[in-house]
C-alpha cells in the first residue's frame, strides 16, 4: 500500500496501517532530527513526539501532499523549537555566570578520512548554523530532499531555502577552516 491508503486507514481507527507509516519513516525522520538537533538520543524523543502528533492530526493531513513531507514537516518543527529552547537556556546559564566548555577533538593531518569521520565533523559543524540554515541544509544536502520538498517541510519558498542553504555552505566553509584546516585542499589552507 502507498501512504495515502495506510493514512485513509488509519482515519478509520486502524492502528496497525499507522504503525507501517511508522515503519516506513520513522527511520529517516530520526536521522535528519539528529542531525538538525545534534543528540541522537533527544532525536528519538522529538521523533516520536512527531508521530504522536502526527497521529492525533491526522484529520488535517491534506493528502495532495506527501505524507512523508507532512510528517518532517512536524518533525522538523519540533526540532527547530528544541533549538530555540536549547539556546534560551544556554543564554539564561550563561547569564547565571555558569560557563560549558566544549572539547572537539580535531583529528591529525595523518589520520584517514572516512565517510563516518566526515559525518562526525559535519555534526560538529552544523551547530553554528541557525536552527532554519541547518534544518534547509540536512534536508536538501544531507537527507537528499528536493527543495520544493523541503520548502514545503519549512513553510517557506523554494527561493528561502536555496538562500538557507547558500548561507549555511558558506558558515560551514568558513567553520571548517578556523576549526579543521588540515581537511582543506592545500591551496585553500590560510
Amino acid at each position: 500500500m502507498d501512504d495515502r491508503a495506510y493514512v485513509r486507514a488509519a482515519r478509520e481507527g486502524d492502528e496497525a496501517a499507522f504503525a507501517a507509516l511508522v515503519r516506513r519513516h520513522s527511520g529517516g525522520l530520526h536521522r535528519a532530527v539528529a542531525r538538525i538537533i545534534g543528540d541522537d538520543a533527544e532525536a528519538w524523543d522529538v521523533v516520536q513526539m512527531a508521530l504522536l502528533r502526527a497521529w492525533r492530526r491526522l484529520s488535517s493531513y491534506d493528502e495532495r501532499w506527501s505524507f512523508a513531507t507532512w510528517l518532517y514537516r512536524i518533525g522538523t518543527n519540533l526540532a527547530i523549537d528544541l533549538l530555540r529552547s536549547r539556546s534560551s537556556r544556554d543564554r539564561a546559564h550563561r547569564a547565571g555566570g555558569e560557563h560549558h566548555l566544549r572539547v572537539v577533538a580535531s583529528p591529525s593531518a595523518s589520520e584517514r578520512v572516512d565517510e563516518n569521520e566526515v559525518e562526525r565533523l559535519l555534526d560538529r559543524l552544523v551547530t553554528v548554523l541557525t536552527p532554519q540554515q541547518r534544518s534547509a541544509f540536512v534536508l536538501r544536502e544531507l537527507e537528499g530532499m528536493e527543495t520544493a520538498e523541503v520548502a514545503r517541510v519549512l513553510g517557506c519558498s523554494a527561493t528561502t531555502v536555496r538562500n538557507h542553504v547558500f548561507q549555511a555552505r558558506k558558515v560551514l566553509r568558513r567553520e571548517l577552516a578556523r576549526r579543521y584546516p588540515e581537511y582543506l585542499p592545500r591551496a585553500h589552507r590560510g
